[in-house]
C-alpha cells in the first residue's frame, strides 16, 4: 500500500521493502503496478544493501592496500634502522672494547650502543601518536556509525614499534658484542 499527496510527476525515489524469500515475485507485483500508476517512466530498482557494499567497496580496497604499504614500509624502516645500526657498531668498535676491557657485560654494551636509538624512536612517537589520532579521529568522522578510538590501540602500536625497532638493533648490537677487545683496539 503507498500514499501520495502530490502528482505522481514529482515522485522520484521510493523505499519498498519487499517480502523475505519471495524477491521475484515482488519485483513481479512492483512492475505491474508501476505499469499501471506511471507508465511514462521505467521502474529503475536497486537494493540498498547492494549499495550499501558498493559504498564501503572503496573503504576496504583501500583497507588492503593501505595493509600491504604499512608492510613494506615497516620492513624499509627496519632495513634503514638495521643499516644505522650496523654503521654505528662499526664506528663505536673502538669504544666497544673498551668497555669489555674495562669489564662491562654485553648487556651494558646492548644498552648504550642502543640508548641513542630508542631516544629518537621514543621522540617519534611522541610526534606520531597525536598526529595519528586527529587523521583517525577525522577519517571516523565520515561514519555515521563509529568505534570509540581507544588509547589501548595507540600503546600498542608505540609498544610494537619500540620493540621491533629494538629488535632490529639488538641484533646488530649483540654481533657488536662479540668482538674480540684486542681486535677491536688495533689500531687501523
Amino acid at each position: 500500500m503507498a500514499f501520495t499527496f502530490s502528482d505522481t510527476s514529482f515522485l522520484y525515489l521510493m523505499l519498498i521493502r519487499l517480502t523475505p524469500g519471495k524477491v521475484p515475485e515482488s519485483l513481479h507485483a512492483l512492475e505491474k503496478t508501476w505499469k499501471n500508476v506511471i507508465p511514462d517512466y521505467p521502474l529503475e530498482y536497486n537494493f540498498i544493501d547492494q549499495d550499501y557494499d558498493n559504498l564501503y567497496r572503496a573503504e576496504n580496497r583501500l583497507t588492503g592496500l593501505l595493509k600491504y604499504f604499512t608492510i613494506l614500509a615497516v620492513i624499509i624502516a627496519c632495513l634503514g634502522l638495521y643499516g644505522l645500526s650496523s654503521y654505528s657498531a662499526d664506528r663505536r668498535t673502538n669504544e666497544i672494547g673498551i668497555r669489555k676491557v674495562m669489564g662491562a657485560g654485553s648487556g651494558n654494551v646492548i644498552f648504550a650502543l642502543s640508548k641513542e636509538f630508542l631516544l629518537l624512536i621514543l621522540i617519534s612517537i611522541i610526534i606520531a601518536l597525536p598526529i595519528s589520532y586527529i587523521i583517525v579521529g577525522n577519517f571516523l568522522k565520515q561514519y555515521s556509525n563509529r568505534i570509540a578510538m581507544s588509547p589501548l590501540v595507540f600503546v600498542g602500536i608505540a609498544g610494537g614499534a619500540i620493540l621491533i625497532a629494538m629488535l632490529t638493533i639488538s641484533f646488530q648490537a649483540f654481533k657488536a658484542t662479540g668482538i674480540n677487545p684486542a681486535e677491536a683496539l688495533k689500531v687501523k
